[in-house]
């Protein structure tokens, strides 16, 4: 291994055949790849034999390193990559050619946003944002009408990705496509505009007849912010999928709003365990009298993990000691430790005294390790 790394700060080109012979070894592999690298920043030529050959793997290597290097005497052996049978050859490929920031390379590879695998799809998606000042947008607009579910599926992301405002109106309009996959794309290059035209866009897709749409819609009303997101959010909590309603209060809760507190309370008596959970999670970053309340009274559920969840989320609220030192003698584990963690925010003499006597009798290493990180904080 040192061998290899003086032969790459050397930059000898006479090193490249015998370092090329080891890059099928698992744990020279980075090594060799780091040592052609530097002698492919300082001669990019000599690299170029290498790329002359049948073996996919050694191909699928030595364009890896292309990539790093990013010399624009590569951009021929690149492009012509895109052809590769290989997809993995073909992904990376791209992602080469928009390192060399060469506008030429935006044809060929926006041919990949086609391609039958989906990360070579995405690998034309990342290159072609690389490559943003050579796009037109009107171009990928039009796409976005493609008889190919997969062109315009694509075509959405990178809008999205370029974050090309322009383009607000017909992603909206693109929330029709018959193609699930399509709209999904659509929802997410709407996240990312995050304009107030797109957030109503955003609203209008939780009434999508795929559970997916709306819950990917109400992650994204939590991101983009505003309180406009607040009432079509709470209205999705009666829905009947249960992912969706996980998504809506999770939102909920990144948004802040207190008003969705009584909202997310009525969410407790959920018959999905997980539903529950996320609403826990929720009322604690929500915060107030009436959350800390109804967080209290899960500390005496039956299920374990939504007492731990309980304990976590009372843990942004001051004055726990009573509630929270009876759990450090719980049966449970893992509620013992989600208590210590607690206890920790503000450790008092009290607390520390008890988890003190905790530490001599606890057997388990999870909470002891919990007991001892809380003692080191300290």
């Amino acid at each position: 291994m040192t061998a290899i790394l003086l032969l790459g700060l050397m930059q000898d080109e006479r090193a490249l055949g015998p370092l090329l012979e080891l890059y099928t070894e698992e744990s020279l592999v980075e090594d060799v790849k780091r040592a052609l690298i530097f002698i492919g920043r300082s001669k990019p030529g000599s690299l170029l034999p290498l790329f002359e050959t049948d073996n996919q793997y050694q191909k699928r290597f030595i364009t890896e390193v292309a990539v790093d290097v990013a010399s624009p005497l590569y951009y021929a052996v690149l492009e012509r990559f895109l052809s590769e049978d290989d997809g993995h050859v073909r992904a990376t490929a791209a992602i080469g050619l928009s390192r060399i920031k060469d506008k030429r390379a935006v044809r060929p590879i926006k041919n990949l946003l086609s391609d039958p695998y989906v990360d070579v799809q995405e690998a034309a998606v990342t290159a072609l944002s690389n490559l943003r000042d050579g796009i037109e947008v009107k171009e990928f607009i039009g796409h976005l009408k493609d008889r190919n579910p997969a062109l315009r599926k694509n075509a959405a992301l990178l809008l999205g990705v370029i974050a090309a405002e322009g383009s607000v109106s017909a992603l909206g309009f693109a929330l029709k496509d018959e193609d699930v996959s399509v709209r999904l794309a659509v929802v997410e290059a709407l996240s990312s505009l995050k304009t107030e035209e797109s957030t109503r866009y955003l609203i209008s897709a939780l009434t999508d007849e795929n559970p997916n749409i709306r819950a990917s819609s109400a992650l994204s009303l939590g991101s983009v912010g505003g309180p406009e997101g607040i009432e079509p959010l709470v209205l999705l909590l009666s829905d009947s999928d249960d992912t969706v309603r996980v998504s809506a209060i999770r939102s909920l809760g990144i948004l802040g709003d207190r008003k969705a507190v009584k909202p997310l309370i009525d969410m407790l008596p959920d018959h999905n365990g997980f539903v529950v959970a996320t609403a826990m999670e929720s009322l604690g970053k929500l915060g107030g009298d009436e959350a800390r309340e109804a967080l209290t009274g899960m500390l005496n559920s039956d299920d374990r993990e939504l007492r731990r969840t309980a304990i976590r989320s009372l843990s942004a609220f001051g004055g726990l000691d009573e509630l929270i030192l009876p759990f450090l003698h719980d049966p449970d584990w893992a509620t013992r430790a989600a208590a210590i963690e607690v206890l920790g925010k503000e450790a008092t003499d009290k607390t520390r005294a008890e988890v003190e006597k905790l530490f001599d009798r606890e057997e388990d290493p999870a909470v002891r390790k919990a007991i001892e990180e809380f003692f080191y904080v300290r």
